[in-house]
């Protein structure tokens, strides 16, 4: 499909070219509000623009999937509890706007708070890659790899992206960010994370 090749072109300059956002102001307004609409007006943005070249006669409308409702506070506590770890305000501020949200940008997915989970089909997937890459828990900054949330991931499982609780399961502001595939990238936070990416989004390419 015109639309994955466009996306595998994305995500291979996203991967070239992207580096941690500075961080927004935090008088901007609502961040989760204001990410979400500008990640829905790039959806729109690069489907007219597959439709227009090459994806004429293809149904791309599963491309512009809205966020799902937010979630409860209670859906919240309970993804918590399930993987013993305290999330840091910004990753609940946004579950608290986005309980999942599937193809957020190109074919990557962010996870509803029922699968926020230890047991779940992309974390084994994603701890088999680990063991194959040989890479330690030490290049994530963390003790061990059970220290990892995953949070989200790409449609084939080739690329995750994963965040970590707050330390001694006290409040914490914020919590840094990676994405793992064939490179690993660390971003401050979730908010800079979603903001990298908003800001590829609109500069990788420009429709004419």
């Amino acid at each position: 499909m015109r639309f994955f090749r466009t996306t595998v072109m994305l995500m291979a300059a996203l991967a070239a070219t992207a580096a941690c956002s500075r961080p927004a102001s935090d008088d901007s307004g609502d961040w989760c509000t204001d990410t979400i609409a500008a990640l829905t007006s790039e959806q729109k943005r690069w489907y007219d623009y597959d439709k227009t070249h090459g994806g004429e006669n293809e149904d791309l409308t599963q491309f512009l999937t809205p966020p799902n409702p937010p979630a409860t506070t209670e859906q919240i506590d309970a993804a918590e509890q399930r993987l013993g770890k305290r999330f840091d305000r910004q990753l609940r501020e946004w579950l608290g706007h986005a309980n999942g949200w599937r193809f957020v940008f190109g074919s990557t997915a962010f996870f509803s708070t029922e699968q926020l989970t230890r047991e779940s089909p992309e974390r084994e997937i994603f701890l088999d890659l680990l063991d194959e890459s040989e890479v330690s828990a030490d290049e994530f900054g963390v003790r061990s790899f059970d220290d990892l949330i995953l949070i989200g991931a790409n449609n084939d499982q080739s690329r995750f992206v994963l965040t970590v609780g707050c330390e001694g399961n006290g409040a914490c502001a914020s919590a840094p960010v990676w994405t793992f595939g064939r490179e690993t990238r660390t971003y401050p936070s979730l908010r800079d994370y979603l903001t990298t990416m908003v800001d590829q989004l609109r500069t990788v390419h420009r429709s004419p």
